[in-house]
């Protein structure tokens, strides 16, 4: 009798902890899987607002509203790595800057895109030296 006891209390225990960690490791999947939407929904709005800077007949005020307001608050989703590869893109196109270079606004660009696209885990096969990326914009309306 003593024995049946045991084994049904070590069952019990057994249960519940399979239960607590079967619980505790969907939660962590879910919490991760929803992080990883909110990082993308954050780019896709950083992106969309660059698109938006470079399609004539946009609101410019309103197109640089928006890539100001993307970029000030993506540093609540981007590691640092993606925020310096955007830092570092946005001191290119900056109005204050003197020395803009097509050449170093493309690269820096390629920069920023795969530092975005290795942080939501694109980057495997990406090659940095032969990814091509450039902003396609529409000619002005007649």
């Amino acid at each position: 009798m003593e024995n049946t006891i045991i084994v049904a209390i070590i069952t019990v225990v057994g249960s519940i902890i399979g239960a607590a960690v079967t619980f505790y490791l969907t939660k962590r999947h879910e919490l991760k899987v929803e992080w990883q939407h909110e990082k993308l929904n954050h780019y896709k709005v950083l992106i969309s607002s660059l698109s938006d800077l470079v399609i004539d007949g946009i609101d410019k005020n309103e197109a640089n509203r928006r890539f100001s307001s993307a970029i000030n608050t993506i540093c609540l989703a981007a590691p640092q790595y993606v925020i310096d590869a955007l830092m570092d893109f946005h001191d290119e196109i900056k109005f204050s800057n003197p020395n803009k270079s097509p050449e170093r606004h493309d690269r820096l660009l390629i920069e920023m895109l795969l530092a975005i696209r290795k942080d939501i885990g694109l980057s495997k096969a990406d090659n940095a030296e032969t990814f091509r990326f450039h902003l396609i914009g529409t000619a002005p309306p007649n």
